[in-house]
């Protein structure tokens, strides 16, 4: 037996008692359970009934933990969308992960039940009233068909109990036949009996061609059950079972009077459970876990892997640039060209290897279920790529269609061309987006579109070659007229510019005087225009889908292409094959996904639709930075545009696809460590969300001070705001402040300000005033640099790290007070989030003002502006008015709440760089005087905002810093002596003045 923890874990809050939640050790074995998964002996765990569902977990969960997994449960019980934040380091991702799996394996097993006691009532009613319904199969046969084949008991849709996929193998049939029957065996469900396999075998005995061919065939519609009016009642019963849900429908009709013979009122209920189960009743759902980048993917599974017990089929979506082995394509970045490009271009001509045999990796007994590499992430299926020689990113996409859980970044399902051509099937399935504090801006990103003058140059040259080559000559020359329309546009002089931000010329449509749609007529895109150029797209989409089936199954046509081709969305190719003889040429596939981003924007933008009022068409003018380095050059150059123009289609509402995503899924579940605000999800996302949650954090409150300072050391207001930066009281007072906690604070510490600009402001003061110097003779300094390259931000995080390193050996740490290292970085940065500073990486959190977006930057402008009218909208529909909004358009928060909720979730992103598990410690310190404010506080994540401090004076707040910080670092002196066996280390040198 797995013994259970004596020591409940129970910091930072409680959890009250709940009879959905109770707790049950069991012995670690290997248990098979329904829809695949397994629970495996190689874990330790205990098992917990929460919400009426088995969850298995590898130790005793948190109070947190478990009321996050008794909350997700109760909403996939309901198929309800939900938001839980929990504190970065409670252990969110593993409570998610299993209860997402006990629920799917109960969900699984109850369908499975249901349908049988289905199966099993049906029975009984045939039985007990034979006559009954052989009168109403004799009514059929005077209405109808008397036959029904075969087909009708075993097809059925993916994901749902049966499913089973035919093709053109007699011998695959069969054993598809068997797969089903013997999965309705597991389940009590044997539906067919000796007597109906006779009725069978003779009707398609009766039924075969005088040729003979077909013979073998059980799905021939030829083959079918002639049910005479005089018929047994096992045969009766397999006529019912197979029309199982008409069968339910005509038996609740009959108990609507009486209950029928042989039934009680719990098979009545039973059928009633069916029913109310309607389409999805046996459906198994998928479970999509995506978060924000790969390295959080990986992440995930590792989680999986080494510390839960579950194992079922899983499979990871990544991109090309990452799991690409081909030489040549990976070399392709040093010409300038993407490694989507050249597997593209390597493919159409025939020459990538890897791509021909990555069925070879699909079939890998490491990666098969119950492989040592069960649960893979991408490194795995790369290096057994390179083993083989086999695709992993072809192989990844085929092992993604039959997975039972699938990790991604969440852009690939946000996204609707790229979680098309992934093919992400979100129909009744579960989607999880950790991460997900920033899926307001992601969606709202998803459902726009940009293109640049230079992309439609290259649409219009690709068109005109196919005009060239005779090929879809009129489709072709319809795209190629939209492409030279819009870059004419673009580079002419007729665009009249309201917005100048430096070099940056913006104008943006409606206008006054000019609507979206008088803009569209101006371009000649009218309704009926984009309706043929819809056409248009489907004729080109065919004829690529064609070339490529022909290429790569030579033998076949093109109504059996291989589906990995039809949206190569996450790459591109060159067009025509290098060697025209072996293939047809077709546009790229740079081509072809322009064409249709600019489509799917184009049917919103018009008055038609009912998103029209969630768009704003843009077009955008700057300088282009070739030109100049063209001049070096001088005439050895080629001709270069001396500006870059885009057209802008801007949705100001995330809900366009957002929308779409909630209206398919089982459930949507946003998870954060910060989340809050939480306001505003639920209206952005034109999304109801049933429930939410705010978890406590698993450190005990003794182990994090937060504070607010209202002043600094020599009493001037620290209230960052850009009137009050530019004063030099204010920048010394910040100095000294930051000062003083360096010299005290040890370890690692953090500095956010708002932006670039402030930083570099502030910096060059506190250099000009010694105050850096000061900061310098207590810690390293670091600066984030603003731009720079993902290696360069990554090499000064190193440096960061080895820093405090050297300073935290065992021997050494009677001195960490007096060293450390200081990071200042910004808000909304790259070391505001995705970045783990543990323990003594990070003892500090301080952060300077409150990071509103910039005001004049052109979208956050049409964003407010967007919001006030659609709350004035929505104001004036609840009072009465004429105006009102659709049944989908939820009122939004007013600009001036959207924008200040902007700011306040970048605060608390920052804020969980502190504090990643439940032993650590450190300080949270606002020093902004806003923060003293209640309604500020109030908008802080629930784990800081319970435990803020407001102090008045910087000295008071000094002194209780000093006395939490001496307190932390001698329990972890007496931790560093226990560890090696030291019973007197001095402390001496931790008394603090």
């Amino acid at each position: 037996m797995v013994s259970i923890p004596a020591e409940p874990h129970q910091h930072g809050g409680t959890l009250r008692s709940n009879s959905n939640v109770s707790q049950t050790a069991t012995a670690s074995s290997s248990i098979l359970y329904s829809d695949g998964i397994r629970i495996t002996n190689d874990v330790d765990c205990n098992m917990y009934y929460i919400g009426g569902v088995q969850v298995h977990f590898p130790f005793k969960p948190y109070p947190s933990q478990l009321g996050m997994m008794n909350h997700m449960i109760r909403a996939l019980n309901k198929a309800q969308n939900t938001m839980i934040e929990s504190p970065t380091g409670s252990g969110k991702s593993l409570a998610l992960l299993c209860a997402s799996l006990g629920w799917k394996s109960s969900h699984a097993m109850k369908q499975k039940q249901l349908l049988a006691n289905t199966s099993q009532t049906i029975r009984k009613f045939c039985k007990h009233n034979r006559s009954l319904v052989a009168a109403k199969y004799a009514e059929l046969g005077d209405n109808a068909d008397p036959t029904i084949t075969v087909t009708a008991v075993i097809s059925g849709k993916p994901g749902f109990d049966i499913d089973v996929k035919p093709d053109n193998s007699s011998e695959d049939k069969l054993t598809a036949l068997a797969a089903g029957k013997l999965e309705a065996e597991s389940a009590n469900q044997d539906d067919f009996t000796e007597e109906t396999r006779g009725v069978i075998q003779k009707s398609a005995g009766d039924d075969k061609p005088a040729d003979g061919s077909g013979s073998d065939s059980l799905y021939s519609k030829n083959h079918s059950i002639d049910y005479p009016r005089t018929a047994t009642v096992a045969v009766l019963q397999e006529r019912a079972l197979i029309s199982r849900t008409e069968t339910v429908d005509y038996i609740l009709d009959l108990a609507k009077s009486k209950i029928p013979d042989g039934l009680t009122d719990e098979d009545i209920a039973v059928l009633n459970s069916y029913k109310d189960a309607g389409p999805n009743v046996g459906h198994k759902p998928r479970i999509y876990f995506g978060t924000r980048t790969h390295k959080q993917v990986a992440q995930l599974v590792d989680e999986l892997r080494r510390k839960t017990p579950y194992r079922l089929r899983t499979a990871v979506l990544g991109s090309r640039a990452q799991t690409c082995i081909h030489n040549r394509a990976n070399k392709a970045t040093k010409n300038g060209e993407s490694v989507d490009d050249a597997c593209r271009a390597l493919i159409d001509e025939d020459g990538c290897k890897p791509f021909q045999s990555f069925r070879r990796l699909v079939g890998n007994r490491k990666l098969a279920v119950g492989g040592e590499l069960e649960i893979w992430d991408l490194e795995d299926i790369v290096r057994l790529g390179k083993a083989q020689f086999a695709c992993p990113y072809y192989a990844g996409r085929e092992m993604a269609e039959t997975a039972e859980l699938v990790f991604c970044p969440y852009n690939y399902i946000l996204d609707p061309g790229v979680r098309d051509a992934a093919g992400i099937k979100l129909e009744n399935n579960i989607v999880i987006l950790d991460e997900a504090h920033n899926i307001e801006n992601a969606a709202r990103d998803a459902g726009s579109y940009e293109v640049t003058d230079q992309q439609l140059s290259l649409l219009a040259y690709d068109c005109g070659g196919m005009i060239d080559e005779r090929i879809l000559v009129e489709e072709h020359r319809l795209v190629m007229v939209l492409a030279d329309t819009l870059r004419n546009w673009l580079q002419g002089e007729s665009i009249e510019y309201e917005y100048r931000d430096y070099e940056t010329l913006t104008s943006v449509w409606p206008k006054s005087n000019v609507s979206v749609d008088d803009l569209l007529r101006f371009l000649a895109l009218t309704p009926e225009v984009i309706h043929r150029l819809e056409a248009a797209q489907k004729a080109i989409d065919a004829h690529i889908k064609e070339v490529r089936a022909q290429r790569d199954h030579p033998n076949s046509s093109a109504a059996n292409a291989n589906n990995y081709e039809d949206a190569e969305i996450f790459g591109n190719n060159n067009g025509a094959s290098n060697n025209p003889g072996q293939s047809t040429p077709h546009i790229s596939s740079a081509s072809q996904r322009l064409i249709e981003g600019l489509l799917r924007v184009l049917r919103h933008v018009g008055s038609s639709n009912r998103f029209s009022r969630d768009y704003r068409v843009a077009a955008i003018r700057y300088p282009n930075p070739d030109l100049r380095e063209s001049q070096k050059r001088k005439r050895h150059s080629t001709a270069v545009e001396p500006f870059i123009n885009i057209m802008c289609f801007w949705t100001m509402n995330p809900g366009v696809v957002f929308e779409e995503i909630a209206s398919k899924a089982w459930s949507i579940v946003l998870t954060s460590g910060t989340l809050s605000p939480l306001d505003s999800y639920a209206s952005e996302l034109q999304v109801d969300f049933a429930s939410t949650l705010e978890a406590n954090h698993v450190i005990d409150s003794e182990r994090f001070f937060a504070m607010s300072v209202e002043c600094g050391p020599s009493g001037t207001p620290l209230e960052a705001k850009y009137q009050t930066t530019n004063l030099l009281q204010f920048q010394d007072d910040m100095g000294m402040a930051v000062a003083e906690i360096a010299s005290k604070c040890p370890d690692g510490m953090l500095v956010f300000a708002p932006s670039y600009a402030l930083l570099g402001k502030l910096s060059a003061r506190w250099e000009a005033t010694g105050h850096l110097k000061t900061i310098q003779e207590h810690k390293e300094v670091f600066f984030e640099p603003q731009g720079g390259s993902k290696d360069d931000f990554n090499n000064l995080l190193d440096r960061y790290r080895k820093s405090l390193q050297r300073t935290n050996d065992v021997g050494k740490r009677a001195q960490r007070a007096q060293r450390g290292a200081v990071f200042f970085a910004v808000y909304r940065g790259k070391a505001s989030e995705g970045i783990d500073f543990t323990d003594y990486y990070c003892r500090t959190v301080v952060n300077i003002g409150i990071p509103y977006p910039a005001f004049k930057d052109v979208k956050v402008v049409l964003k407010r502006e967007y919001n006030d009218s659609r709350s004035s909208t929505a104001s004036a529909a609840s009072a009465g008015s004429l105006l009102q909004l659709s049944p989908k358009q939820q009122p939004l928060l007013n600009g001036s709440k959207w924008y200040d909720i902007q700011a306040f979730r970048a605060v608390n992103q920052a804020l969980g760089r502190c504090l990643r598990h439940k032993n650590d410690w450190g300080a949270i310190i606002m020093l902004e005087s806003r923060f003293t404010y209640p309604w500020n506080i109030a908008r802080l994540s629930k784990w800081v905002r319970g435990h803020m401090r407001i102090y008045k004076s910087f000295n008071d707040a000094k002194h209780d810093l000093d006395v939490f910080y001496v307190a932390r670092t001698k329990e972890d002196l007496v931790a560093a002596s226990e560890a090696i066996g030291e019973d007197n280390v001095s402390v001496v040198d931790l008394t603090l003045e």
